[in-house]
């Protein structure tokens, strides 16, 4: 099967979700008959949710007419499917749609748990500029932009456009587990350079040496639309 299950966005935050074509599409129903299901038990699936109706994007058909697809959480989608005969179809559907949604939240909590790892060597960054002779006049940012070179291989205006992150949101917050731990490390290996009184070239040149240590991925996470 091919992708069951995506993101609402990029962030650490962002909820996993299923689509009512990919459920009719992999448990072999139609998309009306789906969408039908979806209307009747409308008020029991939209408790599942985060709000009082069932989220959806409208899609463009090959014929150039409007259909509305539904966005389905893992609970939502559970009972829809409950709703289904378990023809040997749809049992292995339920199957790879489960697990899927597993691994999916997995790698969010992964996500998360990196991002407050990072947070904590952020400020550790922070604290060693502040208190550095080398560094008092210079701005937290000014050494922060050398940290996303060398841990991912991109500055951060290439990776907020990479990866369209809203202004005023942190990058960090984007960032997958892998990436946020590579930032961290070079963030933590920096607050010693600067303790340890070196100035600025000499530690991009100190950090050089090593390599990136993970270059970021060039991929845009999808995202839906709700109404």
């Amino acid at each position: 099967m091919n992708e069951l299950v995506f993101l609402t966005d990029g962030s650490v935050n962002a909820e996993p979700y299923t689509t009512g074509d990919i459920i009719a599409k992999y448990a072999g129903l139609t998309h009306h008959a789906v969408n039908s299901l979806i209307y009747r038990y409308h008020r029991i699936i939209s408790r599942k949710g985060k709000w009082s109706y069932v989220a959806f994007e409208m899609q463009r058909t090959k014929a150039g007419r409007l259909k509305k697809v539904y966005q389905l959480n893992e609970k939502q989608s559970s009972f829809l499917i409950t709703l289904f005969h378990n023809t040997p179809q749809v049992v292995r559907f339920k199957d790879a749609l489960n697990e899927e949604f597993y691994a999916m939240k997995e790698e969010l909590i992964a996500r998360r748990v990196a991002f407050k790892f990072g947070k904590q060597s952020s400020k550790s960054l922070r604290d060693a500029v502040r208190d550095s002779d080398q560094f008092r006049d210079k701005a937290y940012m000014y050494v922060n932009s050398l940290m996303y070179m060398q841990a991912l291989g991109l500055n951060a205006r290439q990776i907020r456009e990479l990866r369209s992150i809203p202004k005023g949101k942190n990058i960090t917050e984007y960032l997958t587990a892998d990436e946020a731990a590579a930032l961290s490390k070079v963030k933590s290996q920096t607050s010693v350079l600067i303790e340890l009184g070196m100035d600025y070239k000499q530690i991009k040149a100190t950090l050089a040496n090593q390599g990136i240590i993970y270059q970021i991925k060039l991929e845009k996470p999808q995202q839906a639309i709700t109404g």
